[in-house]
């Protein structure tokens, strides 16, 4: 496959000026001849314009016009150029004829108004100005005319020094694009030098890149943002190394442990019926861990995206209640729903029904004997809230902020750890980022309330 030239940034900006350049400077330089050819050819009209006054001030007086016809060349020494013609006709009769370079003129519409006409249409070599006059009943008809090779030798110096100015401008406006493109993009090349030197061993080091550029300093922010996202995901992904770690311990510890002291000697079959208990216990907790892992990584690999469909609440929430009865009867807890009929959410049903299900599990795990745990749904304008209510229950403002991280556990649920392995509220979680909802905490006067915040549209 054919590579593509890559070049600098500052020759980029110095080529791409450098084109518009020529574009301009083109532009500006076919403007100024076209006015320095009209400059010309009006010069030219207004000389011949004046010979021909001249001429008429001689027709009015007879014995001056009597002294040119006699002396035609006294008047042709007095223009002193060679390139000049005057032709005078007297009631259709040539009466002073000064032509030295023998023109052949074309066919002339001379009327009683001034006019000007080229001798040939496609190259031109002459200029005519001639026109018709009555004087004392005479009829006399003017030609002069003035070759065109002084004011096109003009026009073509003019040309070339155009061209000339016109190059080294261009080649000038360039350079200096080039030198202000190094000089502006001086902080870029700064900024990609820093991001080389950023590893994972300085995985805290950010961008101090300052530029007189405003991109490039709204670029240096937004990569430092990034680092802190990457930053953060560096050190939630250690810590859940190290909490997964310290909870595949634990039951591995006990496995081994309990192992080893059932092999230390002869034991009975009751002995290895209850080891073999106690070890299924032990694997059902990490299975039930690592299906919960697995089930956080596909949530946020968007696998259950495209598999949002209507839910009715009511409906999902009677039966979640009608399941847990039996828990909440164990534990003397009541379980109260206000909710008004027919709510509906966009979400995926089996995804929804489990996050709700951990809330009201949660609730019934945590709540006090005799208590009443009041689940309550509020629609309003732009959302749907989902609200599990557990009375006479604290929890403590510092681990607000962490309860829905894998893994964290308050000290005194360290016992219900072995249904979810401490991601129970981290998948809850992770089911209402791909529903683009929001889940909350909140301790209130008289308990805590867990939230779940449904968009009314969510968006692809």
């Amino acid at each position: 496959m054919k590579r593509s030239v890559q070049l600098p940034m500052s020759a980029l900006l110095a080529l791409s000026f450098g084109l518009i350049c020529c574009v301009v400077f083109s532009s500006i330089a076919w403007v100024s001849d076209q006015n320095m050819q009209r400059i010309i050819q009006t010069q030219q009209d207004q000389a011949l314009t004046s010979r021909l006054e001249r001429i008429e001030i001689f027709l009015q007086d007879q014995n001056s016009l009597n002294l040119l016809i006699q002396h035609p060349k006294l008047y042709e020494n007095m223009l002193g150029q060679q390139d000049n013609l005057l032709i005078l006709y007297k009631n259709q009769q040539p009466i002073i004829t000064i032509n030295p370079l023998k023109i052949d003129l074309p066919s002339l519409h001379v009327t009683n108004h001034l006019q000007f006409q080229n001798d040939q249409t496609d190259t031109p070599s002459t200029r005519l100005a001639f026109k018709r006059l009555k004087i004392n009943a005479h009829h006399y008809t003017l030609i002069a005319g003035k070759q065109l090779a002084e004011g096109q030798q003009i026009l073509a110096s003019y040309r070339q020094k155009l061209l000339m100015y016109s190059v080294v401008d261009i080649l000038l406006s360039t350079l200096m694009a080039w030198l202000a493109g190094r000089y502006i993009l001086k902080s870029m090349r700064q900024l990609i030098q820093a991001s080389a030197e950023i590893h994972l061993n300085h995985h805290d080091s950010r961008f101090s890149t300052q530029s007189i550029s405003q991109e490039v300093n709204k670029l240096t922010h937004s990569m430092n943002r990034m680092l802190d996202r990457l930053d953060m995901s560096y050190q939630q992904l250690a810590r859940f190394s190290e909490d997964i770690a310290h909870e595949l311990r634990t039951p591995l510890n006990n496995l081994i442990g309990q192992t080893q002291i059932v092999l230390s000697h002869s034991r009975t079959q009751d002995d290895l019926e209850n080891l073999l208990y106690s070890h299924l216990e032990e694997y059902e907790r990490l299975h039930q861990m690592i299906e919960s892992m697995l089930l956080i990584a596909r949530l946020e690999h968007g696998e259950y995206q495209k598999e949002l469909t209507p839910i009715a609440l009511p409906s999902m929430l009677n039966d979640l209640v009608d399941y847990f009865s039996f828990l909440a009867e164990d534990k003397q807890i009541q379980m109260q729903v206000l909710m008004p009929p027919d709510v509906v959410v966009l979400g995926h049903a089996v995804l929804v029904e489990r996050a709700l299900a951990n809330l009201i599990s949660n609730a019934i795990d945590h709540g006090v004997p005799q208590s009443q745990v009041k689940i309550q749904v509020d629609v309003d304008t732009l959302n749907t809230r989902v609200s599990v209510f557990t009375p006479h229950v604290q929890i403590e403002a510092r681990h607000l902020a962490h309860l829905f991280e894998r893994f964290y556990q308050v000290e005194n649920s360290r016992h219900a750890s072995g249904r979810t392995g401490g991601l129970g509220l981290a998948i809850v979680k992770s089911i209402m980022q791909i529903h683009q909802g929001k889940v909350q905490v909140e301790n209130l006067h008289d308990g805590v309330v867990f939230r779940l915040i449904f968009p009314h549209a969510v968006k692809s």
